[in-house]
């Protein structure tokens, strides 16, 4: 689950910058004309955060 969650954010972290420079240079987003920031990239930034936190040391019970 922490592997997993890592690689959502790792994807996360691109996609927000892409949607960053999208929006500073108001270009629409390409993907079905959804709004930024992309839907996508808010879930995958949400399930990352939540994937690192239950597979993290702090969470399990020793």
């Amino acid at each position: 689950m922490l592997k997993a969650g890592k690689i959502l954010l790792i994807i996360a972290g691109f996609l927000l910058i892409l949607d960053a420079f999208l929006m500073a240079l108001r270009i629409p987003n390409p993907l079905f004309g959804w709004p930024l920031p992309c839907p996508l990239t808010l879930l995958a930034l949400g399930l990352g955060i939540l994937l690192t936190a239950f597979g993290s040391q702090s969470c399990c019970k020793k």
